[in-house]
């Protein structure tokens, strides 16, 4: 008898440690479901700074879509595709490029959702570097199959248009299809200077485009002609600058398209958005 009740109580502890390890394990998996759930939740909400109304969501991935312009390496103006997607997410900026892009394009992406940051009213994250509760990502494409070089896409002169395009997503509005901005974008909202205005003319009006905006000061630009020279049997190339004015050839060329200057990116933005 002395056995069996020894054993009995040894069962019954047994049992008892069972039912509080249960107890302590259900507790520990609920603690860590709310956890869980409350940072999901986080990422959806927006910042109390951010525009009433907007809840960050599942079901509110804003994206927007622009053309823009850029040069090959051999030259050659193209066109591309800028997409841009606000999402729930942790304050990322991201870019997935076909082709690939370098750090300049980088750092004005992420330029230009400070700016939007600014002229929408949306709060930054913590670190300053995307919109709080949200992920921004960056999407180029080109328009046809035609392999296009690092060269066309990298650097800053897509800064402007991207800047365009997260705040006409984060307004849930669109942007006009026949008009391309080329210029870079500093962290006060102007708009800068940038290379190849004659090629993106060229290609935008190729395109079909009737608005190409250029920043202040580049409607006109300097090219460069080429002189051929010869003395008896010697000949020589040398190169002179000439100034053309777009908009003048652009009319002797047929090219149908209007260049015209901004400053501003609100500027930019009443004229495509």
């Amino acid at each position: 008898m002395f056995k069996g009740a020894k054993t009995t109580r040894a069962r019954s502890m047994a049992a008892r440690k069972r039912k509080r390890g249960f107890g302590l394990g259900a507790l520990a998996l609920i603690g860590a479901v709310a956890f869980f759930l409350g940072l999901f939740a986080g990422t959806l909400m927006p910042s109390a700074d951010s525009p009433e109304g907007v809840i960050w969501s599942a079901e509110n991935v804003q994206e927007v879509t622009v053309n823009i312009a850029a040069v090959r390496s051999d030259g050659v103006g193209v066109i591309s595709l800028l997409t841009v997607e606000v999402m729930p997410g942790a304050g990322r900026v991201l870019v997935d490029t076909q082709p690939l892009v370098g750090f300049d394009f980088q750092y004005a992406d992420r330029t230009a959702v400070k700016v939007a940051s600014d002229l929408t009213g949306y709060a930054l994250d913590d670190d300053g570097e995307g919109l709080e509760g949200a992920d921004v990502l960056f999407l180029i494409t080109t328009l046809t199959e035609e392999s296009v070089e690092i060269q066309a896409i990298d650097g800053p002169s897509a800064g402007a248009a991207a800047t365009v395009a997260t705040i006409a997503a984060l307004g849930n509005e669109t942007i006009k299809k026949n008009v391309i901005i080329t210029g870079t974008i500093n962290e006060d909202g102007s708009i800068g200077p940038v290379g190849g205005i004659f090629q993106k003319s060229q290609a935008a009006s190729e395109a079909g485009v009737e608005l190409f905006l250029v920043p202040n000061g580049q409607s006109v630009v300097t090219m460069y002609r080429e002189v051929v020279r010869q003395r008896g049997p010697f000949q020589w190339v040398t190169y002179e600058p000439v100034t053309v004015d777009l908009n003048e050839y652009s009319e002797n060329a047929g090219w149908g398209v209007q260049i015209q200057e901004v400053s501003t990116i609100e500027e930019a933005v009443d004229l495509m958005v």
